[in-house]
């Protein structure tokens, strides 16, 4: 398993998935309600290691197993992960029933998760995803990356309002938010997009300066299931969730009207 290559801001990789993708429309696998399930914690490195929730949100959010496409995903993503010399990470996988919302493109970078005690040198700078129903994460092709980052930060700081931030959802930032899409939704067509082919994940970089710039496809044509690692070391990802008042390892769930925590 090779790391991203240093002169590129996002690769496509194949998985190795036994049997392909079925097609939209064909596939057995669908979306029951909009739901989200999450793990953070050591390398599920078998299936016996899954947490029970996963079960759970199955039945709640999905017409059936997600394992026959999951399991193929996770062994790739285990060895790439210690490859990369790392041995924890942050899974979620979410399930969007069709919706419109993604008819224009909402383009963007990740911000970075972790940065070493003291010094601020960064651990991770990439992560992965991969769709195992549905349309593929949208990318910006490689040569014009460069080009798309200098724009989202220009029009970033155009748009850029002074305001006092009053919540965690604030109000200010949701609105220069929706604005710098819009611009970019116009700014950026010119440059193409690329996407991965069914069986194939995706590996990225994230932050500001060297990030891909991707969006979340149009939905509007059928259900998605998606799902992203964050990789990280233990102290990192269990800091993370002490914020929020959680144990580690620890898995979780939440759709309309439900969730659970375990």
């Amino acid at each position: 398993m090779k790391k991203l290559a240093a002169s590129t801001s996002f690769e496509f990789l194949d998985f190795g998935l036994a049997e392909p993708l079925p097609a939209e429309g064909d596939s057995l696998l669908s979306v029951k309600k909009d739901a989200f399930w999450s793990y953070c914690g050591p390398l599920l490195s078998k299936q016996d290691d899954l947490p029970p929730s996963i079960h759970e949100w199955t039945h709640a959010a999905l017409s059936s197993s997600i394992l026959p496409v999951l399991l193929p995903f996770l062994t790739f993503v285990n060895e790439f992960v210690k490859a990369n010399g790392l041995d924890n990470y942050w899974l979620t996988i979410r399930a969007t029933k069709a919706t419109v919302e993604y008819d224009r493109p909402r383009w963007h970078t990740d911000d970075m998760f972790f940065a070493r005690s003291g010094g601020g040198n960064l651990q991770t700078d990439w992560k992965l995803c991969a769709t195992l129903l549905g349309p593929s994460t949208m990318f910006i092709p490689p040569e014009h990356q460069e080009a798309a980052r200098s724009t989202s930060r220009t029009t970033k700081r155009a748009l850029a309002t002074d305001h006092s931030c009053t919540s965690i959802r604030c109000v200010g930032c949701a609105s220069t938010a929706e604005a710098v899409r819009d611009e970019l939704s116009t700014k950026l067509t010119s440059l193409g997009l690329v996407q991965a082919r069914p069986g194939e994940c995706s590996v990225f970089r994230i932050g500001q300066e060297r990030g891909a710039v991707h969006s979340e496809p149009s939905m509007s044509h059928g259900d998605r299931i998606f799902v992203n690692v964050v990789p990280g070391k233990r102290d990192e990802l269990a800091g993370l969730v002490s914020k929020w008042g959680m144990n580690f390892p620890r898995s979780w769930w939440i759709a309309p009207n439900m969730s659970h925590v375990s």
